[in-house]
């Protein structure tokens, strides 16, 4: 769901469009130079009081002016005072996704810190793959099928900044999910939480 809304300046509820409480949220403001501001349901045990900032390599930050601490519902999502969220008078745009079997999945796994990396069952073969560690200063790494339409890919972009894409940070698609297949800390580090946005290759086919 892409939804837009006018800022107030006064923590409150945004109506996001879907179904069922959204998995991720990124809002950007439209009329100033701010920050991009995620919620992704798996990146702490309380995420609504937390953020990422989808443009910088930042950890995920505790602040209660962002998301009210207030969880998602199936009908909206809260916003607090904080000026990248809710300017008074200014602009707003919220991309809200959820986990739809087949379709899209939106979680989180732990690392183990080798080349025999962790399995992720996603329940299809991914065309599009963001993974990002809340817990530690780390990319935004984005794999597709695109580039790398055979395994092993690894050639992958970083969602924050311009630079080009580099070929390293190795992972398999797998019919099902995706396979870590090395031990770097960008995507698996030992005990590492990362949390990771999945799109389907072919929708509802398997």
């Amino acid at each position: 769901s892409i939804v837009t809304y006018t800022g107030t300046g006064s923590a409150g509820t945004i109506k996001h469009g879907l179904s069922v409480a959204p998995s991720v949220i990124m809002v950007k403001n439209r009329s100033a130079t701010d920050a991009w501001k995620v919620y992704h349901s798996s990146m702490a045990s309380d995420p609504e009081t937390d953020y990422m900032v989808l443009n910088t390599d930042a950890s995920a930050v505790d602040d209660a002016t962002v998301w009210n601490d207030t969880a998602p519902t199936s009908s909206v999502f809260s916003i607090g005072t904080h000026t990248d969220v809710n300017t008074n008078t200014e602009n707003y745009v919220a991309y809200c996704w959820n986990t739809v079997d087949g379709f899209s999945k939106f979680s989180s796994y732990i690392g183990n810190g080798n080349a025999d990396g962790p399995f992720c069952y996603t329940g299809h073969k991914s065309s599009f793959l963001m993974i990002k560690e809340p817990g530690n200063t780390n990319n935004w790494y984005i794999w597709d099928n695109q580039r790398g339409p055979t395994n092993a890919i690894n050639t992958r972009l970083v969602a924050e900044n311009a630079a080009a894409e580099v070929s390293d940070r190795i992972i398999d698609f797998c019919a099902n999910g995706f396979k870590i297949r090395e031990g770097n800390i960008a995507h698996n580090r030992s005990g590492g939480t990362y949390v990771y946005m999945s799109m389907a290759e072919h929708a509802f086919n398997g």
